[in-house]
């Protein structure tokens, strides 16, 4: 039986509808699960648990998931969010939520090789969506407008309160596995070999100059997120506690 060109396209046209259809349901489905968990972790946030050696602001989420390592807030942003930590599965929390369900957005998570307790870099992990959630707002920083109004970096661990002043942006590539080039994911902080080339890395390569300088010794915090300007694209925002 010969089918016309036209009940072919109509086909197709259908077919298309449904997925895209379905996708949007997948993402609006997402977000209410997304929004309602969000909300019991600022309940957890507030809850009156005590756990040896974490702060009392943090024990609630720390006895519900122990995965929890601190907290991210940028003053005057949507950036106000919980921070986990998984050394033995690294990207455990790319598309996982606080409670363990799967999520697009997944959260915020430090770098497996790093210890907020005495690495001289810690690396944070966030997806950048387009609605400004998670680190959809440190590309913000692309603007030296906005990073004047937003200097300082809220980042507490779970044992010591904690504020860190922005010291660059930077719109960067990273290297394939196979590749020649700087890895800033690699610098957590070892040697003064490998923090002249982390500082010559932001050096080279931040968008504009904050005044901001580094030296051996300080604690660093950087943020990274995806970017598109090109395949294997970042972006990051680098802060030293003060």
């Amino acid at each position: 039986m010969k089918i016309s060109l036209q009940k072919v396209i109509r086909i197709v046209s259908l077919i298309v509808f449904l997925v895209c259809l379905t996708l949007l349901a997948f993402y609006l489905i997402g977000d209410a699960r997304d929004a309602a968990a969000n909300k019991d972790i600022d309940k957890l946030k507030d809850a009156e648990v005590t756990v040896p050696d974490v702060l009392d602001e943090y024990a609630g989420l720390y006895a519900e998931n122990p995965d929890t390592i601190g907290w991210l807030k940028i003053d005057g942003t949507e950036l106000d969010n919980v921070v986990m930590f998984s050394r033995h599965d690294n990207e455990k929390y790319l598309h996982t939520d606080f409670y363990g369900n799967s999520s697009y957005r997944g959260c915020l998570f430090v770098d497996g090789w790093c210890d907020v307790l005495t690495s001289d870099n810690i690396i944070v992990y966030g997806h950048h969506m387009k609605d400004g959630s998670m680190f959809g707002v440190i590309v913000d920083y692309q603007s030296e407008e906005f990073y004047k109004q937003h200097k300082y970096i809220s980042f507490d661990t779970i044992y010591e309160k904690q504020t860190y002043e922005v010291v660059a942006a930077i719109q960067t590539e990273l290297p394939s596995d196979s590749a020649e080039g700087f890895r800033y994911n690699e610098y957590t902080g070892s040697d003064e070999k490998s923090f002249a080339e982390y500082a010559k890395f932001i050096d080279k390569n931040k968008l504009y100059d904050t005044g901001v300088q580094i030296s051996p010794g300080d604690k660093l915090l950087t943020l990274s997120t995806c970017a598109y300007h090109t395949e294997n694209g970042r972006f990051i925002v680098i802060a030293k506690k003060i």
